[in-house]
């Protein structure tokens, strides 16, 4: 049976939009055997505030491996005769018949999308790209980020777009680091107190990306900060996150279905990235290893985890710092132009330099040439 809207069977059977982030009125596809789809597809009741709509043909499309017909457990249904009798807070789903993991109900991710306002990670992208806003809130649609109290949920949804893990970390919003004495990062798992001895899927950050986008090559960075920053610097790429450098390896690797793969290491770990790529290579993948850290990071740097994040971040400053001594003096050439005064003062100042360069003894040809270079036409432009 192909996939339609879920039946009303009470307030269970409706959930959080995805889009608007309201609660009880989003209605979810299932599918053959009464199964849902990921917790994104379906259809939002608010259609006139917010009209969300994600259909299973999107879905399929963006995850051709799936069947249409008999697609695999998303989030067990759970019918109104049946909802006393099962938990919705964690889902067990068996994956082989040696293991099983357990995965995060779509409802308590859905219930920290949004809210980024008061997210510290968001802002600090939002200052540091000023005129990017619609990139960088399609970025953290795209990889599902979210905000809980006063951390930044960064979720691991595998291709099947279950919810394998929902790191959380908090912010400074002004440096976009980590705060000080918060390098044990929490999980949403531990924070709403889902189940002790939670099965952990380990995955790649962004992983749900992969059947989405089956043709772009794959960039391999350390954290999930950076996976997002370089998302927007450089989307022609589906970047991930390893969480960890000694995690990678080249069996890993082998998941990602024969793409091309970049690594992308902290300036402390491309020694150990590149024998694993090495390792790769072996078995005949083709991945390669920038040395742009390596190359850019300081003795400092490298002591202090310098990654491609923080090479971005640096490249977008000085970008930002250009381009606000354009707007000043763009500004200032504007209010010389049309005030008088300004425009007599700076003929003044002009004509006085002239006159004191053929004073020693330059032409007045050449008095003019280095009185009007550009970079002398600023500096009197400025101190006006």
């Amino acid at each position: 049976m192909y996939p339609t809207l879920e039946k009303y069977r009470g307030t269970k059977s409706r959930h959080t939009c995805p889009a608007c982030n309201s609660k009880g009125v989003f209605v979810r596809y299932v599918g053959d055997g009464c199964e849902y789809l990921s917790f994104d597809v379906g259809r939002c009741n608010r259609e006139s505030k917010c009209g969300y709509h994600k259909k299973p043909k999107q879905f399929f499309a963006e995850n051709p491996t799936v069947s249409k017909f008999q697609s695999k457990p998303k989030q067990k249904y759970v019918g109104a005769n049946r909802a006393r009798q099962t938990s919705t807070f964690v889902e067990k789903l068996s994956v082989d018949s040696a293991s099983s993991f357990d995965y995060i109900a779509p409802e308590h991710l859905t219930a920290t999308l949004g809210n980024y306002d008061r997210n510290a990670f968001v802002q600090f992208l939002l200052n540091l790209f000023p005129d990017c806003s619609e990139e960088i809130n399609s970025v953290l649609k795209m990889y599902f980020v979210g905000t809980y109290q006063d951390y930044t949920c960064f979720p691991g949804i595998d291709r099947q777009m279950r919810i394998c893990r929902a790191k959380l970390i908090r912010f400074n919003p002004a440096t976009g680091k980590r705060l000080k004495g918060d390098y044990d990062t929490s999980s949403l798992v531990r924070k709403l107190k889902l189940k002790e001895n939670f099965q952990y899927k380990q995955i790649f950050f962004g992983e749900h990306l992969l059947p989405k986008y089956p043709n772009k090559p794959v960039a391999i960075v350390e954290a999930e900060k950076t996976a997002i920053i370089a998302s927007l610097c450089f989307p022609e790429f589906i970047w991930l996150g390893s969480n960890s450098k000694t995690w990678l390896d080249a069996e890993r690797l082998q998941r990602l279905d024969g793409r091309q793969i970049i690594l992308y290491p902290d300036a402390d770990g491309f020694n150990l990235w590149q024998s694993i790529a090495l390792d790769a290579q072996r078995q005949g993948l083709t991945v390669k290893v920038s040395n742009l850290i390596e190359t850019h990071a300081t003795d400092e740097q490298r002591a202090n985890g310098y990654d491609l994040a923080d090479y971005l971040i640096n490249q977008q400053k000085e970008i930002n710092e250009r381009n606000e001594f354009i707007d000043r003096y763009n500004s200032k050439i504007e209010m010389v132009l049309n005030d008088e005064s300004l425009r007599c003062d700076f003929e003044t100042i002009l004509n006085e330099q002239k006159a004191i360069a053929i004073y020693n003894s330059e032409s007045e040809a050449e008095a003019e040439r280095i009185c009007t270079r550009p970079e002398n036409v600023r500096n009197i432009v400025l101190s006006l």
